[in-house]
C-alpha cells in the first residue's frame, strides 16, 4: 500500500474528510469530493497537489459554493459533475471550468423536505445512459428517481419518511449504483445490508 494524497487541512495538498472518489481514464485525472472543505478537487496523474474545480468558497447556498458534497458523478457528455449537495438539500450540475453551478433538483434555498421536489440530506448519486438521476435521499429513507431534465422525482425504493427492516424499506441509504441491466444497488447503511432493486 502506498500513501498517495492528503493530510488534514484546506491547502492544495490537503483534504478534510474526503468521501466520493472517481477516476477519469480518458484524462488520467482523479476527482475527490473533499466533503468538509466543500469542494471537488482534481489531481492529475502522479501529482500530490490538486486544484479545486468546483466549490472551495466555503459552505453556503450561493452558486459558487458547495455544502458538504459526499459524492459526485462525471457526466462526460456535458463535461460536468452532478453533485449531491448534502448540506443544501439539493443536486447541482457544475461544468468543469465554470465558476458556479446550475440547479438540478431539491431546494435552491437550503430547505429540506419530503415531497416530490424536495430532498433531505442527499448522499449517493448515479446516472443511467439516458441521463436519468438516482439519488440516495438519506434522511427521507428513500431513493428518488429524476427523469433527465426534470426536478420532480419519483420514489422508486423505500417509503418516504419511514424506516424499517422489511425488504421494501430502507434506513439512511448512503450510496447507489447501477449494473449494465440498470438494476439498482443500494447501501442500506443503517440496516447493515445491500439491497438490489430490479430495473425501474
Amino acid at each position: 500500500m502506498k500513501y498517495f494524497i492528503g493530510s488534514l487541512g484546506s491547502g492544495n495538498t490537503q483534504l478534510y474528510q474526503p468521501s466520493g472518489v472517481l477516476y477519469d481514464p480518458n484524462t488520467d485525472n482523479l476527482y475527490i469530493a473533499d466533503t468538509f472543505n466543500h469542494r471537488v478537487m482534481q489531481y492529475q496523474y502522479g501529482a500530490t497537489f490538486g486544484t479545486a474545480v468546483a466549490g472551495g468558497n466555503g459552505a453556503g447556498l450561493n452558486t459558487s459554493q458547495l455544502n458538504s458534497p459526499y459524492d459526485l458523478y462525471l457526466d462526460k457528455i456535458s463535461n460536468s459533475f452532478i453533485i449531491p449537495n448534502y448540506g443544501a438539500h439539493n443536486i447541482v450540475r457544475w461544468v468543469i471550468g465554470d465558476s458556479k453551478w446550475t440547479f438540478v433538483a431539491g431546494s435552491t434555498t437550503g430547505l429540506l423536505g419530503n415531497n416530490s421536489t424536495s430532498l433531505n440530506r442527499p448522499l449517493g448519486i448515479a446516472l443511467d445512459p439516458m441521463g436519468n438521476i438516482y439519488v440516495a435521499d438519506s434522511s427521507n429513507h428513500r431513493i428518488q428517481f429524476f427523469l433527465s431534465g426534470q426536478s420532480s422525482g419519483t420514489t422508486i425504493a423505500g417509503v418516504t419518511g419511514v424506516f424499517g427492516t422489511n425488504s421494501n424499506l430502507l434506513r439512511q441509504p448512503y450510496w447507489v449504483t447501477l449494473d449494465n441491466q440498470l438494476n439498482l444497488y443500494v447501501s442500506d447503511t443503517f440496516n447493515h445490508r445491500i439491497q438490489m432493486f430490479k430495473r425501474y
